[in-house]
C-alpha cells in the first residue's frame, strides 16, 4: 500500500472513530463516513470490506493510542503521585471510544477487550512496583489493593460526574482537586 493509500485509510479511520463516538455502532453509516472521507464506496470497501471490519480496526488502533498514552504517563521521570495524579485526570477525562465498547447497539460486534485490559494494568502495576522499589512507597504494601483503590476510585468519580446527583455530592469539585484529593489519600495510606 502507498503512502497516498496509507494516508487516505487512516482518514477514513479518524472519521470513522469520530462516528462510532457520536453515533455508536448501529447509528453509523458507511456513506457518510465516505462522503466525509472524500471517497465513493468503491475505495471505501477497498479499504473496509464492510461496517464491522471498519469498527474493529479503529477500536483496535484505539487500543494502541491508549496503551501509549499510559505508558507515557507511567513512564515519565517524575514521582509515583505526580504519576497518579495524571492518570486519574487522562482516565476521568478520556472520551475514547473503548469506554462505549458494548453499548453501541444492535449488531456491534464484539469485541475481545481483555487483552487491552491487561496491558493498562500491568503498566500500572510495574510503575507501583517501581515506586516500591525506589522507596517512595512502604515495602509491606500490596500492589493489589493499591491497584483496586485506584480503579475504584476512578470509575466512581468518573460515574458519579454522569449522574443528575454530581453537583450535589462533588459541589463545584474540578477533577484536579479529586486527583489531588486521592493522592492525598493513598500517600497517607501508603507512602513512606
Amino acid at each position: 500500500m502507498g503512502n497516498a493509500e496509507k494516508q487516505t485509510k487512516q482518514k477514513i479511520m479518524e472519521i470513522a472513530k469520530e462516528h462510532f463516538s457520536r453515533y455508536g455502532y448501529a447509528g453509523t453509516n458507511l456513506e457518510a463516513i465516505g462522503k466525509e472521507a472524500g471517497v465513493t464506496r468503491g475505495p471505501l470497501y477497498y479499504y473496509f470490506k464492510n461496517k464491522k471490519e471498519l469498527y474493529v480496526a479503529v477500536i483496535e488502533q484505539e487500543k494502541i493510542r491508549v496503551v501509549d498514552q499510559y505508558k507515557q504517563i507511567f513512564e515519565q521521570p517524575c514521582s509515583i503521585y505526580e504519576k497518579l495524579e495524571k492518570d486519574i485526570l487522562y482516565c476521568s477525562s478520556s472520551q475514547s471510544l473503548l469506554r462505549q465498547i458494548g453499548v453501541g447497539g444492535q449488531g456491534e460486534p464484539e469485541i475481545p477487550m481483555q487483552d487491552y485490559s491487561q496491558k493498562v494494568y500491568q503498566i500500572k502495576e510495574e510503575a507501583l512496583k517501581r515506586a516500591v522499589d525506589k522507596g517512595e512507597l512502604r515495602t509491606d504494601a500490596k500492589i493489589e489493593e493499591m491497584l483496586q483503590f485506584l480503579y475504584i476510585f476512578v470509575y466512581g468519580m468518573t460515574e458519579l460526574r454522569k449522574t443528575e446527583n454530581s453537583e450535589l455530592v462533588l459541589k463545584q469539585r474540578t477533577l484536579m482537586q479529586d486527583a489531588q484529593m486521592f493522592v492525598e489519600i493513598f500517600s497517607v495510606r501508603y507512602g513512606v
